[in-house]
């Protein structure tokens, strides 16, 4: 398999191998652009960033009726314009250096940029031109048109008990505007990797990295990828906002997400956002990748497509309602293979009513989340997912397998016993057996052979308990710990008993009596804990731990991991391995 490089080839192999509908398709997305552009225009706020940590805590601490939150990631212009007009005014104290860090990050929406030399950069501007600002290495602003250039460096050793472990990346990152109508992003990267076992275990069995997908072997045991993002985001009005790339979405509140998450791969996507007055509406329409592998056997790897719409509700200044609905499908079993359906088009109908029109069995999953901000210090979210369920069943509590459904559960509580800067954040998640899967593998919930939700999949119980600390401007803490109860298949995989949303739910051992930890009943226990120390804009010190047990009925699924790592990195976001 080749190794594709950029959005571009991956833009011109889509629409070279399209079918005559796929065509159409483009012809809808050639269409939008075509559209006369009137309204300024930037890019999105990567996942992860450091930057998502204040901003949660600032909507809980400050709710707005114009912010929602459970759609990530985040347009650069609403961090600014609400981190400006919260910004305070008179000495720098720590949450003002915060907060002009941010402005900093976001300088083309300043009208005079903070100089390099600023004391809280930690850079020194070269000849006019190198780091004039102290968020880019080379920046150009104009009437029409703005650049962003910057590395991206990662580097780090450390060791587990199989061995030593180190990351090294290399890339670069890109992005601007043109007319104030077009925005761009694109962030490229190379990467030698060598993980702690566990996870090498899990990239062993699945044939992916989690998050990145294809990969190389790189001496050993260790991993070689490219990896590239990219796209393009433009306005045909005031409160609509459209995004055509390559890239990641998440939905949700909490430190996991029950209906999308960032844990799979890059993909493409056209996103339409319209958001007017207290209400938040967006569509997604994606292409994802059934991929199949066979350790030793090769592999092989067709286009799937997945749509979601949601429309978030803010009921209240710090209450806000979301309702989502998405389908996975394709069409491999009708002479249609691998096209996109244009009646998922449609933005504003129910999916599962054009499924039954078309007598189709897609997979279509439904739901709500919502968040409750109270007295300025505790936020109380969660999600509600329904995949399939039975009235009578579900009532009568059988245990009937289809009654598929999870729930999530959880609070911040910000600034925590008076202490400014301690957060605490707790979380239950919960998914019964065969959520998300389907009779066919293709139309399961996945995209690369990764959840495209929760990365536990399904048929679990889980208590998510984090802690982040900001004793000063320049240290950031954080620290964990994660409990789950999950029941697994046996290694002859003879029944299926719904935790593995690889597999399809045919081969259940029987038709009632169904629950959570059923089949090889395992504990999982993981804690972590992580020091960064900021030396100068995005350039940080790291320092970190995890440490995972894995007991279980059967012995070949237990195992222990403690991890050390320390490392350096540059314009690029720390990684989770909290699986």
């Amino acid at each position: 398999m080749p190794i594709r490089m950029g959005l571009v080839p991956y833009f011109f192999d889509y629409v070279c191998s399209m079918h005559s509908k796929n065509r159409c398709l483009l012809a809808f997305i050639l269409a939008i652009f075509s559209i006369g552009f009137t309204h300024a225009q930037d890019t999105y706020l990567p996942l992860n960033s450091y930057i998502y940590y204040h901003t949660d805590r600032q909507d809980v601490a400050e709710s707005s009726p114009q912010n929602f939150s459970a759609l990530k990631p985040y347009l650069r212009s609403n961090i600014y314009y609400t981190i400006r007009h919260n910004t305070p005014s008179g000495c720098l104290n720590k949450r003002a250096y915060t907060q002009r860090y941010f402005m900093a990050e976001n300088f083309e929406f300043l009208s005079k940029p903070l100089l390099a030399n600023d004391s809280i950069s930690g850079w020194v501007a070269f000849k006019k031109r190198i780091y004039s600002v102290p968020s880019a290495m080379y920046s150009v602003i104009t009437k029409d048109f703005f650049l962003s250039v910057n590395p991206i460096i990662g580097f780090s050793y450390g060791s587990d008990s199989s061995g030593p472990t180190m990351q090294n990346t290399r890339g670069i990152e890109v992005r601007g505007s043109i007319d104030k109508k077009v925005g761009f992003y694109s962030a490229i990267t190379e990467n030698q990797w060598r993980f702690p076992k566990y996870y090498r275990q899990q990239i062993d069995s699945t044939g992916i990295i989690p998050g990145i997908g294809f990969h190389k072997n790189f001496k050993g045991n260790a991993h070689d990828f490219f990896l590239a993002r990219g796209y393009l985001t433009f306005s045909p009005t005031k409160h609509i906002g459209m995004q055509f790339g390559h890239d990641q979405n998440f939905i949700g509140n909490g430190y996991r997400s029950l209906i999308l998450s960032d844990f799979s791969n890059p993909y493409l996507f056209l996103k339409i956002n319209t958001k007017i007055w207290r209400f938040n509406y967006q569509n997604l329409f994606s292409q994802l990748a059934d991929f199949s592998f066979q350790s030793g056997n090769g592999s092989g790897m067709k286009p799937k497509y997945f749509v979601n719409h949601y429309l978030g509700i803010k009921l209240l200044k710090n209450l806000e309602l979301g309702f989502f609905e998405s389908v996975i499908y394709d069409r491999g079993d009708t002479n249609k293979s691998g096209s996109f359906d244009l009646n998922y088009l449609n933005p504003i109908i129910f999916y599962r009513a054009i499924e039954h029109n078309l007598n189709s069995s897609d997979n279509v999953i439904v739901g709500l989340d919502f968040k409750w901000n109270i007295k300025q210090k505790f936020s109380f979210y969660g999600q509600f997912v329904l995949d399939e369920f039975k009235k009578d069943s579900l009532l009568k509590r059988t245990g009937w397998w289809a009654n598929k459904f999870g729930v999530q559960a959880g609070v911040k509580y910000i600034n925590a016993f008076t202490l400014k800067g301690l957060d605490l954040q707790a979380e239950f998640n919960s998914v019964r057996p065969y959520t998300y899967t389907h009779f066919k593998k293709s139309q399961n919930y996945v995209n690369y052979n990764q959840a495209l939700a929760h990365p536990f999949g399904a048929n679990f119980k889980e208590l998510v308990l984090v802690g982040r600390y900001h004793p000063f401007f320049k240290l950031f803490i954080e620290g964990g710990y994660i409990k789950v109860i999950k029941g697994l298949d046996s290694t002859s995989r003879t029944k299926q008993f719904g935790g593995n949303i690889l597999d399809t739910y045919l081969n259940r051992p029987y038709e009632s009596g169904h629950k959570i930890g059923q089949g090889v009943k395992t504990n999982y226990s993981i804690a972590f804990v992580s020091v960064s120390y900021r030396l100068a804009h995005n350039f940080w010190l790291d320092a970190r731990a995890n440490f995972r047990h894995v007991s279980s009925k059967l012995l070949s699924f237990e195992s222990q991991s403690n991890w050390y790592q320390i490392g350096a990195r540059f314009n690029f976001n720390m990684r989770n391995y909290d699986f």
